[in-house]
């Protein structure tokens, strides 16, 4: 099977190709074997971004037997080998949302988003997918931790904060149950961000404490996915390959050692084809 590669600055231009969002162009370019795939299974009713943090390439293809929804998405949609531009999470989110790398946006940290805009907030490298979207007469929202979702204030009328949590099982719930209330207000774009993967990959001695936070992330894909309309296309993205690498790569080969150098991430696109 053929494996297609991509950049995560590619997603944002692409949702903004499939939805006829009006946007300036970004470094990213889209992606045209997913708008083919689209446009054979006619998903272009909605887009849903979600964000597994630390969901690197190989990590996902080691775990694939135990996300099992990740999985059948895959199986039905398209996996991709996606290049990261960033090794921590708020300069590789701001890139998946903005579709332009670190150096342009200007985003290494949260408070970052508030600085870069205070200097100019009308700069089009600063601006999500989600609020060209509003900024068309779209409906748009964000399901994300509390200070990041506070950056979206007047800026989408729809968003949804979860302070941090020391349970990142919980706080993922919190999101997900968010995320399917967004939903039932059809949404022509909703971004969310699971990051149990990540906290565990940091404090986790074992495989067995990751593969539980696999499962749980798959458990919450599965809901946000079966409450999204049909028509609905999924992009299930890493930000950046899993920290703590030699730790997780102790008995490792060589295509995950070079995927996780090179910061290779797993992106998952997939349409929702039935009720």
């Amino acid at each position: 099977m053929e494996i297609l590669e991509c950049s995560i600055i590619d997603i944002a231009p692409t949702i903004a190709t499939l939805l006829k969002i009006p946007m300036v162009p970004p470094a990213g370019r889209p992606i045209r074997a997913v708008e083919t795939y689209a446009q054979e299974r006619g998903c272009k009713r909605a887009a849903v971004i979600i964000v597994v943090d630390s969901l690197g390439y190989s990590l996902y293809k080691h775990l694939s037997k135990l996300m099992i929804k990740l999985s059948e998405l895959a199986e039905k949609g398209i996996l991709f080998r996606c290049k990261s531009v960033a090794s921590t999470t708020s300069p590789a989110i701001a890139s998946i949302f903005t579709g332009y790398p670190p150096e342009m946006h200007n985003v290494y940290s949260t408070q970052d988003i508030y600085t870069e805009r205070a200097k100019d907030s009308e700069n089009p490298k600063l601006k999500s997918i989600m609020e060209w979207a509003y900024r068309a007469g779209m409906k748009a929202s964000a399901v994300i931790e509390y200070e990041g979702a506070e950056s979206f204030r007047g800026r989408i009328r729809d968003f949804y904060g979860v302070p941090d949590s020391e349970d990142i099982l919980d706080y993922d719930l919190q999101i997900t149950n968010y995320a399917v209330r967004a939903l039932k207000e059809k949404p022509d774009i909703l971004a969310v961000h699971l990051r149990a993967l990540d906290r565990f990959s940091h404090r986790a001695e074992s495989w067995e404490e990751l593969k539980k936070a696999a499962k749980a992330v798959d458990e919450n894909l599965g809901e946000i996915f079966r409450n999204a309309e049909k028509g609905t296309i999924f992009f299930i993205c890493g930000d950046h390959a899993i920290h703590g690498g030699e730790k997780w790569l102790k008995n490792a080969e060589g295509e995950d050692i070079k995927n996780h150098r090179e910061n290779i991430v797993a992106l998952i696109v997939a349409c929702k084809q039935e009720v």
